[in-house]
């Protein structure tokens, strides 16, 4: 018999769905505030910026990157300068967007409850671990390999016979070649389905077998290449104790512990910090408590290993904001499994409305410092062009390094964000200066800035600019009477 009543229908979607229709009523917000964010740093030296590069170089592994996917998208941006960067953002949160779509469909493969449900949902969409990533202008890789492994895994555990390893292989594939960590869901995808299947040992291991020999034929043809090198990135080879200890931390800070990292970091609010810290880990430690035999049974320690294999390459290389991105929808899998078994009282409701308010004040407060970081680079390369004048060849930049507190993408130090001058060429459309070279010294060491200058001019260099916290001023060539001693 045909329900009569479509109110009752829609009302009970809603509150079934809340989520879902709270995600779309926020999409058109989030696109407007991430277009105000402007590049600073690295983002205009990655592939995915407009400045003239070679596209057949970067087809081929190109230093330790083999990116197929982003030396096409910079190849096309290179051509619409003008895009850059509200095509990369409205592509990166096109892909968050589409992971979301694709961690509620595992969601619902789970069969958890509509809370449970809802809150993964949200989680993964907002939590503090995806700003990295969401709020960036490079990091289309890191989006769009996460979404072709969760495809993947969607493939692996909904089809049948042979297209269920063309699928899950297929994709992998892809995302392997958007970026590398993607090659870890050849073992996390098999594991996965082990639980969203219920798969004997032996099937799995079979499936995890088939998955490292896919992972050894990339490697083979990876190698088989010629390798362009390029400058590498030392950050990403430092094996110190201290540095491998940072990256310890990163990784359990922006994977299990959700909170505001610039007021920690940055802003050393320290009474903010500690009062986000009890007002999210309250509903985190609650349910972990109130459900341990889930977080410690096979399931939950079957996710948390999948969560470190997950991030086994970053923690072996560098582990920043943006890598905790591809272990958001394992952890949100795995608080809405421990959700899922637990009576919804008031406290539960209370303490998971808290979280999620929190959260929602640490992304604002995290997108309002990446603004004001890419609104210092604007302000200082405007700067830089009155200062400027009239167009020039070549140019040299003194930066003084100042005291201010970085942290990520998030809060980047002024001179940073003017990154090397690649902001004056942006806005010139890359047609002046050709040449753009730079120097940083610490503020101790100003009094040689008339020597560095002098330096830059007799080897050429037109212009030599001092880049000192906001404001930017020139150097002038001096004569040799200027030069001598008083």
């Amino acid at each position: 018999m045909q329900d009569c009543n479509p109110q009752l229908n829609l009302s009970d979607r809603l509150s079934r769905q809340w989520a879902v229709w709270l995600i779309v009523l926020t999409i058109p917000v989030v696109c407007y505030g991430i277009t105000l964010l402007m590049p600073t740093f690295d983002d205009f030296t990655y592939f995915t910026a407009p400045y003239p590069k070679s596209l057949s170089e970067r087809l081929i592994p190109f230093g330790s990157y083999w990116r197929l996917f982003d030396a096409l998208f910079g190849y096309f941006i290179e051509r619409h300068v003008g895009l850059f960067p509200l095509a990369n953002h409205l592509c990166v949160f096109a892909g968050h967007i589409g992971n979301t779509f694709l961690l509620y469909r595992l969601l619902e493969r789970l069969k958890v409850g509509p809370l449970a449900r809802n809150f993964g949902l949200l989680y993964f969409y907002m939590a503090p671990g995806v700003l990295g990533t969401v709020l960036d202008i490079d990091s289309l890789n890191q989006t769009y390999s996460l979404l072709f492994d969760l495809m993947g895994l969607l493939c692996f555990v909904t089809l049948e016979g042979r297209w269920r390893l063309v699928g899950w292989i297929a994709c992998t594939y892809v995302a392997t070649l958007f970026k590398e960590n993607g090659i870890m869901w050849f073992v996390i995808t098999p594991l996965l389905a082990s639980m969203l299947l219920h798969c004997s040992k032996k099937t799995i291991f079979r499936f995890v077998a088939v998955g490292m020999c896919c992972a050894l034929l990339y490697v083979a043809v990876r190698l088989s290449f010629p390798v362009n090198h390029s400058p590498f990135n030392h950050e990403y080879i430092e094996t110190t104790f201290v540095a491998k200890l940072k990256d310890l931390f990163a990784f359990i800070g922006l994977t299990f512990l959700p909170l505001d990292y610039v007021a920690l970091v940055h802003d050393r609010n320290y009474l903010w910090t500690a009062c986000s810290a009890v007002l999210t880990l309250s509903f985190f430690g609650y349910v972990s408590v109130k459900n341990h035999r889930t977080l410690l049974g096979k399931t939950g320690l079957l996710l948390l290993l999948c969560v470190l294999i997950a991030a086994a390459p970053h923690l072996a290389t560098v582990f920043t904001a943006m890598h905790a991105y591809g272990l958001m929808p394992l952890m949100a899998l795995l608080w809405a499994l421990l959700i899922n078994r637990l009576p919804r009282k008031p406290l539960l409701l209370s303490l998971m409305t808290v979280s999620l308010f929190t959260i929602t004040l640490i992304d604002l407060h995290h997108w309002n410092e990446t603004r004001l970081s890419g609104q210092r680079q604007e302000q200082l390369s405007k700067q830089a062009l009155r200062v400027l004048g009239a167009p020039v060849d070549s140019v040299f930049s003194i930066n003084i390094v100042d005291g201010y507190r970085k942290y990520s993408t998030f809060c980047v130090r002024p001179t940073d964000a003017f990154a090397w001058g690649n902001g004056v060429q942006l806005m010139t459309a890359y047609r002046w200066p050709k040449t753009w070279e730079d120097v940083s010294i610490p503020e101790e060491q100003r009094r040689r800035v008339p020597e560095i200058a002098d330096s830059a001019y007799r080897v050429g260099f037109r212009k030599v600019l001092l880049i000192s916290h906001e404001t930017v001023t020139l150097v002038a060539k001096r004569n040799a009477q200027d030069k001598q001693e008083p």
